[in-house]
């Protein structure tokens, strides 16, 4: 039995550390900015997310939770009082550290939805993905593009809510970090940090989305309108 729950929560550690990896491959530019950005000012830009180094420093304290993560759900059910830290007095929740719903549902996401949806929009676009807003030298309507029109911010939208849903809940990882009182105050404002969250992460979307459109709308004219007519935004025959 020993062994089995061993084997169970190597497995859990393991697959949490290669979903880390994956998304950290998943939002780093595939390459340099092919060319000068069409706009300085686009959003992304002004949010200082289009150099490599950024979004390296970013994603740091991503990983570094789900490295703690990794450790707590491979130790587990005996965690080692100095890598449990706050966790003892604040009873982190055990969905968390097994597998479970909370953690089999966003891993799934992540590996077989979120990842494949940034790499093969990387691989379909070719020098033309660039984090800034850069005129590609064609409009790509083949492949994931014959279905979508911003498959990568559907990937990128799974990556981040997954993420969070992963290792930066109150009653998870942060729970060994922080005294109780401050775990209750983030418990106690989780519904409104999550609907304040989604609405902007759906704002910085639909902006660099609207931003791209007029782009590729100003530089290829009809052949943009009619792909746009027949092909959706981001979930096939829905959105």
């Amino acid at each position: 039995m020993e062994s089995y729950t061993f084997l169970s929560q190597a497995s859990l550690a393991a697959t949490m550390m290669a979903a880390t990896a994956c998304t950290y491959v998943a939002c780093t530019p595939p390459h340099p900015n092919s060319g000068k950005p069409t706009q300085t000012n686009d959003f992304i830009s002004t949010l200082n997310l289009t150099q490599k180094h950024n979004i390296k420093i970013l994603l740091a304290p991503l990983c570094i939770l789900a490295l703690h993560s990794s450790i707590l759900a491979l130790f587990y059910p005996h965690i080692p009082p100095g890598i449990l830290g706050y966790g003892a007095e604040n009873g982190p929740n055990t969905d968390l550290l097994t597998w479970s719903a909370a953690t089999t549902i966003p891993l799934a996401l992540i590996l077989l939805a979120g990842v494949p949806l940034r790499l093969i929009s990387y691989s379909s676009l070719g020098k033309n993905f660039t984090f800034a807003l850069t005129k590609p030298d064609r409009l790509t309507t083949t492949g994931i593009h014959r279905y979508l029109q911003h498959p990568s911010y559907t990937g990128v939208v799974i990556l981040i809510v997954c993420n969070i849903a992963l290792f930066a809940r109150a009653d998870g990882v942060a729970s060994c970090w922080f005294p109780q009182e401050w775990v209750r105050f983030c418990q106690a404002v989780r519904p409104t940090s999550i609907i304040l969250g989604l609405s902007m992460l759906a704002f910085a979307v639909w902006r660099r989305v609207q931003e791209e459109e007029d782009m590729l709308r100003s530089e290829f004219g009809a052949e943009w309108e009619k792909w746009h007519a027949r092909t959706a935004r981001f979930i096939p025959w829905v959105i």
